[in-house]
């Protein structure tokens, strides 16, 4: 299978499969990096639309489609989540019943109680924690004294979330290179296009696909408008930030 996005492992050499630092690896090493071995904290950090939450879907899909944990756990998180919200979260993913009254402490003793014997999953996706000893504060046991094979993985922005997560993998996603992105929109639309067009898209993956469905299909006698219209809206290059912005603009 071909992989569009490329990954950095940046901490730890793993017994089992041993990836030399800050090289460059498939989806494929890095779906080994998340799921190899069990119980440990895995991050994955980088900027929106590098494909974070895709590459956590991808390692979750893959762990429940072989069976490998007894309890599947997928939060999504934002900035205006703060902790009591997380906590609440994760309760209902569980099917504890907290009612309206119930204290945090409480709520995190339950969650506890309910993961300790249980060999479990958490993907806390879009985090933004601050607090220390995160993984306490939210009722989780911590995978490497539990020794169940548990794990946790988050997906974030922030350099404050890994150091609070104290993960013992890093995972970085990098842009895609001009030709990767541009292999990665033909395919989506079915034919070639101007590789100046993608050069805006600074390698995200999302942007990049986004930018796919809208001229995916697109009439003959149509393309050169639809794609001069991409050109306009795009506009000078200027930042990630920026063309994230444009390219939804343009899609409405």
């Amino acid at each position: 299978m071909a992989s569009y996005c490329c990954f950095r492992k940046s901490r730890t050499c793993l017994p089992s499969f041993t990836v030399p630092r800050y090289r460059l690896i498939t989806l494929q090493d890095m779906l080994c990096l998340i799921l190899h071995p069990e119980g440990e904290v895995v991050a994955i950090e980088g900027t929106g639309g590098l494909g974070k939450t895709w590459a956590a879907k991808a390692a979750f899909e893959t762990a429940r489609n072989s069976n490998r944990f007894d309890t599947y756990i997928w939060v999504s998180l934002s900035t205006s989540c703060g902790l009591r919200r997380c906590i609440e979260k994760i309760a209902t993913c569980l099917s504890i019943d907290i009612g309206e009254e119930l204290l945090s402490s409480r709520i995190r003793v339950m969650i506890k109680e309910h993961l300790a014997r249980r060999k479990f999953l958490l993907v806390l996706d879009n985090a933004y924690f601050l607090e220390e000893n995160i993984l306490w504060n939210l009722g989780i046991p911590c995978p490497q004294e539990q020794s169940l094979g548990s794990k946790v993985i988050v997906t974030t922005r922030t350099g404050r979330t890994v150091s609070v997560m104290d993960p013992a993998i890093l995972i970085s996603p990098q842009p895609l290179t001009d030709q990767a992105s541009y292999d990665l929109l033909r395919e989506k639309i079915g034919n070639d296009i101007d590789l100046v067009l993608v050069d805006n898209c600074f390698g995200m993956p999302l942007s990049i696909i986004l930018l796919a469905g809208a001229l995916c299909d697109m009439p003959t006698q149509e393309s050169s408008k639809l794609i001069s219209e991409a050109y306009v809206a795009l506009g000078p290059k200027i930042s990630v930030f920026t063309t994230m912005i444009r390219v939804p603009k343009f899609l409405s």
